[in-house]
């Protein structure tokens, strides 16, 4: 994004729904490869990268004057953060040596879908605001 759109709260917003859409892809190819022998079900973290990088504008140990100067804390900007994709845990292996839990990657879906609509209700709402701003300025 650029121009007036270019906040930390937009990016940040733009940042979680592209995560939220990617590991939805991912948690539904798990459901879908239940039965496949030998598939190794696989996640996709990201929060702690957001927030690690969300919070390096808390003070470190360099004071920075530009957004490209590096502040010793070894953060990358909001906008290059990757997500991590991980084997998901399985406290049970099926015979086939398949690692999905049918129940655990449901449970993943929902919640990830909930955070989804919480991100979009968020981006809707700054627009929202920026519409009533432009609206005002008249």
């Amino acid at each position: 994004m650029s121009g007036f759109l270019n906040t930390k709260l937009m990016t940040l917003t733009e940042k979680s729904l592209d995560f939220r859409t990617k590991r939805q892809e991912l948690l539904s190819s798990n459901v879908a490869n239940k039965d496949t022998p030998g598939y190794q079900a696989e996640d996709l973290v990201f929060e702690k990268r957001l927030k690690h990088a969300l919070d390096a504008d808390s003070p470190g140990p360099l004071r920075t004057t530009h957004s490209l100067h590096m502040d010793g804390n070894n953060t990358p900007p909001l906008e290059l953060v990757e997500g991590e994709r991980i084997r998901s845990a399985a406290p049970f292996v099926d015979f086939n040596g398949n690692t999905v839990d049918l129940d655990k990657e449901m449970a993943k879906i929902a919640e990830n879908q909930l955070m989804y609509n919480a991100s979009v209700r968020m981006m809707s709402h700054q627009f929202k605001m920026l519409k009533a701003a432009i609206a005002e300025g008249r």
